[in-house]
């Protein structure tokens, strides 16, 4: 399940970790002028600044790439969202980009990397890293946030330290002629002065903290610096070498408790304490050496001039994944104007449509772009989704609807929300095996998402698998908090006592606090918030939910990056925590909500003759 919030990652040398959504500034377009493209093997850069600078930035990310298909040679080390690498030149250029980050007082990012679903963006500040090309830590930046999303593609969980602390670990990664330096301290050792001038947390505390974050710049750098501290340890301490991190690694993804597995791998935990303290005090650290990969000269990348239209557009794109929807509009529309033939721009369009549920307007611009380019995989999907197509209940129609989703991937192999549909649509007919299969293809492509996890928790509940199952919701609850959570724990609640593994965790709200769930019936958004009203056993329910959080579904259609309560909720079940009010008038204090995708029950299977695809 996600958070109905769009949560960039903030690239800075005091990184303040702050959850916000980009709230529309007046700005205008980033750049009067066009911008250039620059183009490596596996990256792609767009700037409006120096040339030269930007293709540093794109060999900084194929140097990056190289070393950890080298390293880790079973790694995926490219996203099935596809990266686009923004450089604009100045602060003046990166405000216009992200106007919210000078909303709020402090240090201005550096750079700032947006994990979206179908699109990821890394936006990296030219004048922040190009200022000192003599500092080897100047993509640190970089290099921190790119390990962050090989990582997750990679492991479906890793604790808050490790995922951070493998970050930090990489992040100051320094290739010098024909060798790599890995683990190497930064040259600012403020930070881990810092640690060695104050009380670290204990182990014990501080594998299991969620939160990384407070509001308080040195804890955040203390965090940060401890996390980078006890990965260098676990990795280059003589007495821990041999791939006992690896080990560690290996027990987590197979669902041992961190506590245990850490023990397992590392051995005792008071001891381990205390070797860690005195590694913290030695003099120096050192690095690990391995040699260089071929080197990439980033003056052989080609690049070009894009027009002005085709640097709008790719702007507009931004903006959507930012979820600046006025911009992203404005932008597009002006691009579109200017050239009539931009797909980018009429799928920008198309999805700024989506999100103000105009389905109509979106389906006839995803029909345009498709025109233009029906290599715009997303928008075959979408336009797919929003037909009559997934509503078919017969045999013909459902194979129709797998037809299309099956022309998607060519466009797109590794694009998991087909699999996801195409397992809902299976399971429906009651070909369990083959939806099993495809919703752990959809793990397997995106095995951060915890819902595709609930997802075949799911199918093999329904195929009498309970132990299964139960160990599926079990993970999830165990590893992720909020709607995921909750999410996990009504899969493992359908489970009998006795197929739940013995240390599994079961929801205990607090005495005040009810739940409830309906089918949503309808919902209106106006300045109160979204208007949600449920059926709950043939009786309707309002609950009005504004500045409350909550979450929905991995398996929904549209996605963290096109998400809204306003649109495309109606028929789901929906899932409210809440307080009761002094009266039964009111509904009380709404705590959380929830909006849940359930597998299809089984309708109209195919006869024996028949073979869904």
């Amino acid at each position: 399940m996600t958070y109905a919030m769009m949560t960039p990652r903030l690239m800075t040398p005091l990184k303040l970790g702050l959850s916000l959504l980009l709230f529309l500034a007046p700005f205008a377009l980033a750049s009067d002028r066009p911008w250039r493209e620059i183009r490596s093997p596996h990256f792609r850069v767009i700037t409006d600044g120096s040339e030269n600078d930007a293709r540093n930035v794109a060999r900084a990310f194929e140097q990056m790439r190289a070393m950890f298909s080298a390293q880790f040679p079973t790694f995926r080390v490219d996203s099935p969202a596809s990266l686009l690498i923004l450089a604009p030149e100045d602060e003046s250029s990166t405000k216009k980009l992200v106007p919210a980050f000078w909303q709020h007082p402090g240090p201005k990012p550096a750079g700032v990397y947006f994990h979206g679903w179908e699109k990821q963006y890394a936006l990296i500040r030219l004048d922040a890293i190009g200022s000192d090309k003599t500092n080897p830590d100047t993509f640190a930046v970089v290099y921190h946030e790119y390990v962050h999303s090989l990582l997750h593609m990679n492991f479906r969980w890793l604790p808050t330290w490790l995922d951070e602390g493998l970050a930090e670990y990489y992040a100051y990664t320094r290739f010098e002629g024909n060798k790599i330096y890995i683990g190497a301290p930064p040259r600012n050792a403020g930070r881990l002065m810092l640690l060695r001038n104050r009380t670290i947390l204990p182990l014990p505390k501080f594998l299991e903290q969620r939160g990384s974050f407070t509001r308080d710049e040195t804890d955040t750098q203390a965090y940060y610096a401890q996390c980078w501290a006890l990965t260098h340890f676990l990795t280059m301490a003589p007495s821990l070498q041999g791939g006992k991190l690896r080990k560690f690694f290996n027990l987590l993804q197979q669902g041992v408790p961190q506590q245990k597995a850490f023990q397992d791998t590392f051995g005792d935990m008071s001891q381990v304490q205390k070797d860690f303290d005195i590694y913290l005090h030695q003099l120096a650290f050192s690095a690990g050496v391995i040699p260089a990969p071929n080197r990439i000269d980033e003056k052989s990348f080609s690049a070009r001039a894009l027009t002005v239209p085709e640097t709008e557009a790719e702007l507009g794109s931004f903006y959507l994944t930012t979820h600046q929807w006025k911009l992203a509009q404005e932008v597009s529309e002006t691009a579109a104007k200017e050239d009539p033939k931009s797909a980018i721009a009429h799928e920008n369009l198309a999805f700024v449509a989506l999100q103000h549920g105009k389905d109509d307007e979106a389906t006839r611009e995803f029909s345009r772009a498709l025109e233009l380019d029906d290599h715009l995989y997303r928008s075959l999907f979408a336009r797919t989704m929003l037909s009559s197509l997934p509503h078919g209940t017969s045999h013909e129609e459902r194979e129709a609807y797998r037809s299309a989703l099956m022309k998607v991937l060519d466009g797109n192999p590794l694009f998991a929300p087909v699999f996801v549909e195409l397992a809902k649509s299976v399971a429906a007919e009651g070909d369990l095996p083959r939806a099993l299969a495809l919703a752990r293809t959809a793990e397997k492509l995106e095995p951060s998402r915890a819902g595709y996890h609930l997802l075949t928790g799911q199918i093999l509940l329904r195929m009498g698998q309970t132990a299964d199952a139960a160990a599926h919701a079990a993970y999830v609850a165990d590893r992720w908090e909020g709607p995921d959570h909750d999410e996990a724990l009504e899969l493992l609640a359908r489970v009998p006592p006795a197929q739940r593994p013995p240390d599994a965790p079961s929801d205990s709200p607090a005495p005040d606090v009810l739940t409830t769930e309906g089918i949503v019936k309808s919902v209106v958004c106006n300045d109160r918030g979204s208007e949600i009203t449920i059926d709950r056993s043939g009786q309707p329910l309002t609950f009005t939910v504004k500045g409350v959080s909550g979450g929905f579904s991995d398996t929904l259609w549209v996605g963290e990056d096109h998400f809204s309560l306003c649109y495309h909720i109606t028929g789901l079940r929906a899932v409210f925590r809440y307080k009761a009010g002094a009266d039964k008038a009111t509904v009380g204090q709404l705590l959380s909500w929830g909006i849940r995708d359930d597998l299809p029950p089984v309708s109209n299977p195919p006869s024996d003759t028949q073979h869904p695809n």
